[in-house]
């Protein structure tokens, strides 16, 4: 038996249906549970109960045994002056306290269906036995993950954002650049980021194949034979600017390609990465002030330079270049633009911003993931990215770490069996 437990019995008012009294045989109706507080003192504050027809207001204290208020000697805390009755498991030692003893009240079938969902060794605790709760309750708790999500990754970039001076554009920048890489070349690209700050990209904004010298040079896909007029140009610019900016180059087996798609190479990553950076000006401060998704994309398309030849940059076929494709850019409005436009909003106190954050993942695809499909099969609609996101959230924070008392879908299976 948990104490966790206990507390979600008493919040979701599954006792409400039976005849209650105290180990002293007193009559309790329980009128309002309270508010749960997660830090110290009371579990509950400013419940109302009814004990032996007398209205008492104050707090509620549960605990699995009751010889635990003396194990976390309670009776010399003063904040626990105005507890008005103990909610217990078993009353293994009775105490001058108003005491509410609850295992023979318990559904056995509930108390087994906890511990099923508390020992599941599946991918998600409720697999074999989920039911889902109705859709309004449903809606509520996606968007209570999706703002949760927001929230952890805030907490995340908070703590960049001061490794960096409180530098916006320079944390959007190598964020940027993470996503760019997707999953299996994050790390380079955020290396390449840090390595090529973007106030030295700046100062060579007036030239396309400086930008293009600069970025596949730091990367280390810049040959020593030049195959074509363009590669040596971009082999001449690097070698000046190497020596001017005394420029770090990356082991070019840092990069992976294998099991990537071609569209997905880390060179043609690097070629849209790199027309991005040329193009835009301001990126950052315009994609906060965007008012609408169509105009968000707009600012993250940029076609790379058609004279670029990544075969002689690699020795893999690779497709013609293109600009990003909506898939990707999808993949950098909901992975970093939303992201950071919640947490600007969060700093600037604009809560339109963050609003705006949340609507537009609401009108944006679904994300095709793992975590999608798996939750798609077991009936879970999964119609946009907040659902998408959502889901990530529930199945990482939640599932894996059998948070089934702090899940709608946990509590309504549990509800059921009370």
């Amino acid at each position: 038996m948990r104490e966790d437990l206990l507390q979600f019995i008493w919040q979701q008012k599954l006792l409400l249906k039976f005849p209650l009294q105290t180990t002293q045989g007193k009559p309790v109706s329980i009128i309002k549970t309270g508010r749960l507080n997660r830090d110290s003192g009371p579990d509950f504050f400013e419940a109302r109960i009814n004990i032996d027809n007398t209205l008492w207001v104050g707090n509620v204290e549960i605990h699995v045994n009751s010889s635990d208020w003396l194990k976390h000697q309670h009776q010399h805390d003063k904040a626990y002056n105005n507890v008005i009755l103990h909610v217990v498991f078993n009353n293994d030692t009775p105490l001058n306290i108003p005491t509410l003893e609850l295992k023979n009240y318990l559904s056995p079938s509930l108390l087994a269906t906890y511990q099923t969902l508390m020992h599941s060794s599946l991918r998600i605790p409720c697999e074999n036995i989920i039911k889902l709760p109705d859709d309004i309750v449903l809606k509520q708790f996606m968007h209570r993950l999706m703002v949760s999500r927001l929230e952890n990754k805030c907490a995340l970039l908070n703590a960049e954002l001061l490794r960096y001076q409180n530098n916006w554009a320079k944390l959007f920048y190598i964020t940027l650049a993470k996503y760019f890489g997707m999953t299996v070349n994050s790390e380079p690209f955020q290396l390449l980021a840090q390595l090529l700050p973007q106030e030295l990209l700046a100062k060579h904004k007036y030239s396309r194949a400086q930008i293009d010298a600069l970025i596949f040079g730091v990367a280390g896909f810049l040959p020593s034979h030049n195959t074509d007029e363009y590669t040596a140009l971009l082999n001449r610019d690097f070698e000046f600017l190497k020596h001017k900016y005394q420029l770090q180059q990356m082991p070019v087996d840092i990069w992976k390609f294998a099991k990537t798609r071609p569209s997905n190479f880390p060179t043609t990553r690097l070629a849209q990465f790199s027309a991005l950076v040329f193009h835009s000006v301001h990126l950052f401060s315009k994609l906060m002030e965007a008012k609408n998704i169509k105009e968000a994309e707009g600012l993250l398309m940029a076609k790379p330079t058609e004279t670029l030849n990544l075969d002689a940059l690699h020795p893999v076929k690779h497709l013609a270049l293109k600009e990003l494709g909506k898939p990707t850019i999808y993949h950098l409005l909901i992975n970093v633009v939303i992201p950071f436009k919640f947490i600007f909003g969060k700093h600037m106190v604009n809560e339109g911003l963050c609003g705006q954050a949340i609507d537009w993942l609401e009108l944006l695809p679904a994300e095709k993931n793992s975590f999608s499909r798996f939750w798609l099969n077991l009936g879970l609609e999964v119609k946009h990215a907040l659902h998408s996101q959502s889901v990530i959230e529930l199945s990482t924070n939640l599932c894996h770490k059998h948070g089934c008392l702090n899940c709608a879908i946990g509590n309504h299976i549990l509800a059921k069996h009370a």
